[in-house]
């Protein structure tokens, strides 16, 4: 994964928020297909289950960790050296600014941010709600804009089906499901009835594909295979590739170019780094103008690349591709996404 935003500090509410310059080129339009939007509260969920999980995460990203919270990276390495409980207070200190909708909102705005699809997850708050709980609720008048795509565990089966039964009642419009955190095969046979569910609603599931840093979990987690048996056995589940499977990003394509529900999504990675010798995104820029134009989209991780996300998406722009191409990835692609599912679940 490559990360290299600097930025001043700020809450974690949104995200760097860029100073107007009259010069800068016209903000292009943003369909965000990985975002987080959490509180406090949610964020140290999330980061609690890396830690519980995936300590290793909160090593190798490290840098990005404070600069998205404006936390020292010094203090942050001397505690995380202690226990990783430690590090977390560090980017999450008493006192910070509540999250604020509105804020957020403007700020996405600001960078050409349209919408998002914000990624929940089924980890319990101090006030009882889950996580996904919480964000529905939040973004409960601004469901145009953030598209709340419910995170759910696989390490129970009924569990998690009850989790994604509640949360398209409540609104949600997608779901999410990390492998590697949960130590377990999206393709057990097990986990059929939740994949039989989102198919009959609809709602297409983002799933973490590819590379994790998580040493004690095996590398074959959520790999272009898991996408392969997934969409064989469920033919109308529609699946997004999160991080597009990288490194294996040719093996995602051809799995996408199989099945007309598998979407790819390059969050995580910087636009700018695509066209270099050796980056294992050379398939999909070659194949841009054929079966990768209309299966890609493009992702922030919010914090992976705590910077503004219009230059984000102004690097994606300065790639040798054909500006329908750029349109179709920054926007066109998830906005089709939407469009395929909202009419049966209200997303």
């Amino acid at each position: 994964m490559n990360v290299s935003y600097g930025l001043a500090p700020h809450n974690g509410t949104a995200a760097a928020t860029a100073v107007a310059d009259p010069a800068a080129p016209a903000r292009r339009k943003v369909v965000d297909a990985c975002s987080l939007v959490y509180d406090d509260a949610g964020w140290r969920a999330y980061l609690n289950r890396l830690g519980e999980n995936a300590p290793e995460y909160l090593d190798v990203f490290a840098a990005s960790f404070c600069r998205y919270f404006g936390a020292s990276h010094a203090a942050y390495r001397e505690a995380l050296a202690v226990r990783w409980q430690d590090a977390v207070d560090v980017l999450l200190p008493p006192g910070r600014p509540a999250f604020d909708l509105a804020a957020h909102l403007a700020d996405r705005r600001r960078q050409g941010v349209t919408a998002e699809f914000a990624m929940g997850s089924a980890e319990r708050l101090p006030d009882g709600r889950t996580v996904n709980g919480w964000l529905l609720e939040t973004a409960r008048e601004a469901r145009d804009r953030i598209h709340v795509w419910a995170g759910i565990s696989l390490r129970d089966p009924a569990a998690a089906l009850r989790e994604v039964e509640g949360s398209l009642a409540a609104g949600a419009s997608g779901l999410c499901v990390i492998p590697f955190l949960d130590g377990t095969d999206p393709a057990d046979p097990r986990f059929a009835p939740v994949w039989d569910a989102a198919a009959s609603a609809r709602l297409p599931v983002w799933l973490h594909t590819g590379h994790h840093f998580a040493r004690s979990r095996p590398s074959g987690l959520g790999s272009w295979r898991t996408v392969e048996t997934l969409a064989a056995r469920h033919r109308e589940l529609l699946l997004v590739a999160g991080h597009a499977g990288w490194p294996d990003v040719r093996e995602m394509l051809l799995t996408a170019a199989r099945h007309p529900g598998v979407r790819l999504e390059f969050s995580s990675h910087r636009p700018r780094h695509m066209d270099k010798p050796g980056s294992g995104w050379e398939p999909l820029l070659h194949h841009a103008w054929g079966l990768a134009r209309d299966r890609v989209m493009f992702g922030t991780s919010t914090w992976v690349n705590p910077g503004p996300t219009g230059p984000l998406a102004n690097e994606l722009a300065e790639l040798p591709l054909p500006d329908d191409v750029v349109t179709a990835w920054l926007s066109g692609n998830a906005e089709a996404l939407v469009a395929r599912s909202a009419g049966v679940h209200g997303g």
